[in-house]
């Protein structure tokens, strides 16, 4: 029966993991202008999105609005600052080329960022570089006067991009922008919403455990089946579920097979 508690607690424990992430939901990331020439987007997860050009040597843009990705919208008038991290992947193609700087920025709102900038770590004898195949910079804003700060979510659209316009299509080169962080006046971070990521992990393992236990716990003949057969409902429900509500569901689920195992144990 304690091997029985300890797989149901396994599972609780992986759904309130598999349910917890503080990234923002990039997915809610566009195009900017709403024009899908401005890059393609090749995929996006809960830390970031990852662009590539449309073609060599254009200005690749990406747009959130801080209204799509605040917990509250209403907070859209308490942001000051902010960072985010922009990962470029397949840098190496350039070694041996002319290629010896890559950046861009963000149209932050209501001002521009701080900016950023690439440059290969080292160069050959010829004096052509060398480029690691991945390299991650930071950029960053900082509104200094109150009348800076968005009033509305019209107002609150950011774009990122990469405006060195080089070859980065043909060498397959792509970007990914992650990690962002807004803060307010005073230096306090301002929530943000979450991406929905349900727990896979939690649909097998723990209901084969609890199937096999069930008999050790000498119950009746008829009444080992229900324990047997509550697992996979809880698993299935836990899994699928897209509220961001698996770790209510899966202490639900603790809550319930302990009060059967309790009633087993007394039959005995």
């Amino acid at each position: 029966m304690k091997k029985v508690f300890a797989g149901i607690a396994a599972l609780a424990v992986m759904a309130v993991l598999g349910s917890s992430v503080s990234a923002a939901d990039w997915s809610k990331a566009t195009y900017a202008d709403e024009n899908p020439d401005t890059c393609n987007i090749l995929s996006f997860d809960a830390n970031g999105i990852t662009v590539e050009e449309v073609n060599d040597g254009e200005i690749t843009k990406v747009a959130i609005n801080l209204s799509e990705v605040l917990a509250d919208p209403a907070d859209i008038s308490k942001v000051y600052e902010g960072s985010w991290k922009i990962t470029y992947t397949g840098l190496s193609s350039f070694t041996g080329t002319e290629v010896g700087w890559l950046g861009g920025g963000c149209y932050a709102a209501t001002g521009n960022s701080a900016g950023f900038s690439l440059s290969p770590d080292e160069y050959d004898e010829n004096g052509a570089p060398i480029w690691n195949d991945t390299q991650t910079v930071e950029d960053s804003f900082k509104w200094l006067l109150p009348s800076s700060v968005p009033a509305s979510a019209e107002e609150g659209t950011f774009v990122f991009m990469d405006w060195s316009s080089q070859p980065l299509k043909s060498n397959g080169v792509t970007i990914t922008f992650s990690d962002l962080v807004l803060k307010d006046k005073d230096g306090n971070e301002i929530a943000q919403k979450t991406a929905d990521t349900a727990s896979a992990p939690v649909e097998e393992a723990p209901a084969e455990e609890v199937a096999e236990e069930a008999p050790a716990a000498e119950a009746p003949a008829e009444e080992a089946p229900a324990v047997v057969e509550a697992a996979p409902a809880v698993v299935e429900t836990t899994a699928n579920t897209p509220t961001g509500n698996a770790p209510v569901l899966a202490i639900a689920a603790v809550m319930a097979l302990a009060g059967t195992a309790a009633a087993l144990t007394r039959r005995k």
